[in-house]
């Protein structure tokens, strides 16, 4: 239908809009966003992110903590010290002093020496400062500066070590207050590994003097053989009073005086067979299981303290906050960071080769029970000691590879 149909009906016009004109925003406004979201987007995010005093201090000591931890797993893994043989004449010895110690060459002339293999007629033995520096043919030369004593032919040897001794920790003459050897205890039982002779060790013991003019030089000085496991032994040199200051000073008497602390050699006591048995009423049976669940329990350790070095040294060399947070945070009240036990200090070492083994043995039964432990637990017996029978297995003993 048309318009022309509805006469009422006006025509549709749109409405014309009238154009806005956009005006441009001032530059103050611009300003004002522009640091409204500087502003937002980088100062917000960087002072929420910044690390408070308190939170660089603990990242500090974590990672002082991580490194600490990385310096033991280096000193896990670090064989004890190896002495050059033979000795060279240029070694020095650290356990002199100017003060109590040689101080003037001493020349042993004419002297017939027992080197331990064979006898050498007519030499010359030089000492300076606490060291031989040399052996050699006996010569009439004059040594204003030497004390030289004319022995006549007559016998020198090298000192004699005694490898298994209580001197020092069973003072002379003997009585029950001064005797430290054995650590019996029901709260303990017979598994020591964590007790060191070092602790009982007097200086005053009178039997020193009598050992060294037999010409026991120095002696490894043990606990007894009422355990399973005794406890550490230590290297002394049977002088007494050596020390610049003449007191009765242990640390003086060690034979590795003057040598730092994680070089020095470390030396475990042992017994198997009759006197752990008769002490603590266990069977052979009874005595073998106490060592064999301690010695796994100080395995466990090993592969904890392994895995925690190897995840240490790969968060350290990355420097992930994270993970090193991690492995030093306490969770749930426990310890972390680099698993140790104090108890558990020595026999890890030993499964770490780093104490020799000496075992208190008695029986062909003994010696071959302890050799099936050690390759079980991958530890070496270093020496038996009082081994009654012995003579009765020496191919075993040897076939070991001990």
């Amino acid at each position: 239908m048309g318009t022309s149909a509805l006469p009422n009906a006006q025509p549709y016009f749109r409405p014309h809009r009238k154009s806005r004109m956009r005006l441009p925003v001032p530059v103050w406004a611009l300003s004002i966003i522009g640091l409204i979201l500087y502003i937002q987007f980088a100062i917000i995010p960087r002072f929420l992110s910044e690390p408070s005093q308190n939170e660089l201090r603990l990242s500090r000591f974590q990672l002082d903590r991580l490194d600490a931890g990385l310096q033991r797993c280096a000193d896990f893994n670090t064989p004890p010290l190896q002495y050059e043989f033979p000795v060279p004449s240029s070694r020095t010895n650290p356990r002199w002093n100017p003060k109590t110690g040689q101080n003037k060459t001493i020349v042993l002339r004419n002297a017939t020496l027992f080197d331990g293999e064979s006898f050498i007629d007519a030499v010359d033995i030089r000492f300076s400062k606490g060291a031989v520096i040399s052996v050699s043919p006996t010569s009439t030369e004059s040594l204003s500066l030497a004390d030289i004593i004319d022995l006549e032919g007559k016998y020198v040897t090298p000192g004699l070590v005694d490898m298994h001794s209580h001197h020092l920790v069973d003072a002379w003459p003997h009585i029950r207050p001064s005797d430290d050897t054995n650590e019996m205890n029901p709260a303990t039982g017979p598994l020591t590994p964590f007790v060191r002779a070092l602790d009982s060790m007097k200086t005053s013991d009178l039997a020193t003097a009598i050992i060294a003019s037999g010409g026991i030089t120095s002696s490894l000085i043990l606990p007894g053989s009422a355990n399973v496991m005794g406890g550490e032994g230590f290297l002394v040199k049977n002088a007494p009073l050596s020390g610049p200051n003449g007191e009765e000073v242990v640390e003086e008497i060690l034979l590795e005086h003057g040598i730092p602390q994680n070089d020095r050699r470390r030396y475990m006591k042992m017994a198997c067979g009759e006197n752990p048995k008769r002490v603590y009423d266990h069977t052979r049976m009874g005595n073998a299981w106490v060592f064999r669940h301690h010695m796994e329990r100080a395995r466990e350790l090993v592969e904890k303290q392994d895995s925690w070095c190897l995840s240490a040294a790969v968060a350290r060399e990355s420097g992930d906050r994270n993970a090193i947070e991690a492995l030093m945070t306490s969770v749930n009240g426990e310890k972390v960071g680099l698993p140790e036990e104090l108890e558990l200090d020595s026999s890890t070492a030993i499964l770490r080769g780093k104490i020799g083994v000496n075992i208190h043995c008695y029986e062909p039964e003994d010696f071959e029970d302890m050799l099936l432990h050690s390759k079980e637990f991958g530890f070496r017996i270093q020496a038996f000691h009082h081994a009654l029978s012995a003579w009765k297995v020496p191919e075993l003993i040897k076939e070991s590879g001990e």
